[in-house]
């Protein structure tokens, strides 16, 4: 059973100045005429380049996905280019299905991602696959969908996002975030009709706690299906209160004696802090003989301030604007909630792990006027922990001080560089320039500003002189290459 594949680039053949971060995934399926293969390609907006030569601002791709068989003979391809106004991009990032045929075999998929706006941002990717007939039930691969929609009458029913009479845009990740209240997918059941004297067959389809052979909650359906060749299976579970957690969506067909037949699995993540850090919840929470008792009471507002790099919008909001309004109870409670939610195997062991980095952060980047945690280089220490190369130019000729931490990889994300600068010589204190990471400060100019204290008068918009010729400067070939 081949679980989701997701691209969390860096492709291992890039070219050492490509930025492009895209997510890939491989789906198997099977029609009365052929076996077909859909591939599913997301590529974030915010690692494109704008194109600057036109009024019309855009931002775009062009993709070459080809399949060869075990002879090296190429079976399958497409070539094409995907382009939308930047803003679009920036915000939605480009998705793209397409669909191949192909027959049984060994094969492998190459692809090729070109941004139209500058050339050296490439990436490239390769996958082998195989596929195969059974006359036995089996079942498809387990398409996660981002959304779907019911086709209309006549609309298009040759598009590679509709089956079974649905429009289907897939999701590709298999992580749910806070932002996700559904889990919905799809997949074929084949052959059915080939089990002896079966008027149906059951179908069970449940959310299990990976590692363990316990379904979660009530995330279970059972259902008979009739025996058909190809029988499709679109479901949806509201997880809202799926709680954070590693899970397994499984999908079992037994027969009438309830004989395991086939299976498939998908392992999926999930994080859920939506309903936990509602105050009104939080009276629920029982912290008697728990770590949070024991905090001295002058410590429980230090104690939460110092959450505020790795908290959610919804934790920040209670710990920017309340932590001062509430009584001390609430705060012991939130604490424990916070670690509660994030290791229930072991609050007292994530809080005490988190604090001695917190008092790491002190040692290496407090100041006069902060502690460690709320200074720039703080925070990113503290959510994704200690950088695997640091450049340090404290005296580059023109330049402010400044360092590069890169980031083998973070999270999903591989290959992520910070900048951060000292443009106030007399506070000792350096603050983020610039980021390659999503959702972290992307500054497009940063060369120019880095460079300013030389330089006071340049405009931060020129862009066509982005100070990589300045005399002893070395901060572009650093970050491109730490």
């Amino acid at each position: 059973m081949k679980t989701v594949f997701a691209i969390f680039i860096l492709f291992l053949v890039s070219p050492i100045h490509s930025q492009i971060e895209a997510l890939f995934d491989l789906k198997k399926f099977h029609s009365l005429e052929s076996n077909y293969i859909e591939t599913y390609l997301f590529i974030y907006g915010n690692t494109l380049f704008e194109n600057k030569d036109s009024n019309f601002k855009d931002k775009g791709v062009e993709v070459l996905q080809y399949i060869e068989n075990d002879k090296k003979h190429i079976v399958a391809h497409e070539k094409y280019i995907i382009k939308e106004q930047s803003d679009y991009v920036e915000k939605e990032g480009i998705m793209d299905l397409q669909r191949f045929p192909v027959s049984n075999g060994e094969f492998t998929i190459f692809l090729e991602i070109n941004d139209i706006n500058d050339s050296n941002n490439i990436e490239k990717y390769q996958e082998e696959f195989s596929i195969s007939d059974s006359e036995e039930p089996y079942f498809s691969d387990l398409e996660l969908l981002d959304s779907y929609w019911k086709e209309q009458d006549g609309e298009n029913k040759e598009s590679e996002l509709t089956k079974s009479g649905y429009h289907m845009v897939p999701l590709v990740t298999n992580y749910f975030g806070d932002e996700f209240e559904k889990l919905a997918y799809y997949l074929e059941v084949y052959n059915m009709n080939n089990v002896d004297s079966s008027e149906s067959l059951l179908l069970k389809q449940f959310i299990r706690i990976k590692g363990t052979n316990k379904i979660a909650g009530q995330f279970n359906k059972i259902k008979k299906v009739p025996t058909k060749a190809i029988y499709p299976v679109l479901n949806i579970f509201d997880i809202n209160n799926l709680p954070t957690g590693n899970y397994e969506l499984c999908i079992q067909l037994n027969d009438r004696k309830n004989r395991l037949l086939c299976e498939r699995i998908i392992d999926f993540q999930r994080t859920n802090l939506k309903n936990s850090m509602r105050l009104d919840r939080l009276n629920a929470v029982q912290i008697n003989n728990t770590f949070v008792s024991k905090i001295p009471v002058d410590s429980l507002t230090e104690s939460i301030n110092s959450l505020s790099p790795i908290a959610t919008r919804l934790e920040l909001n209670i710990i920017d604007k309340k932590n001062k309004d509430i009584n001390d109870t609430l705060k012991r409670q939130f604490l424990y909630s916070f670690w509660l939610n994030r290791q229930p195997e072991n609050p007292e062991l994530g809080w005490m792990k988190y604090k001695a980095e917190v008092s790491k952060s002190d040692q290496l980047f407090s100041t006069k006027v902060r502690r460690g945690y709320e200074t720039d280089m703080g925070r990113t220490f503290l959510k994704y922990g200690p950088p695997n190369t640091i450049t340090d130019r404290p005296n580059e000729p023109s330049a402010y001080p400044y360092q590069i931490w890169h980031y083998y990889k973070i999270g999903k994300f591989n290959n992520k560089r910070f900048i951060f600068y000292m443009p106030d010589l007399g506070s000792n204190e350096y603050t983020t320039l610039h980021s390659t990471l999503q959702g972290e400060y992307f500054n497009r100019n940063w060369k120019t500003d880095l460079h300013r204290r030389n330089t006071p008068g340049r405009s931060v918009d020129n862009m066509q002189n982005p100070n990589d010729s300045q005399w002893g400067s070395n901060s572009n070939t650093f970050f491109a290459n730490p």
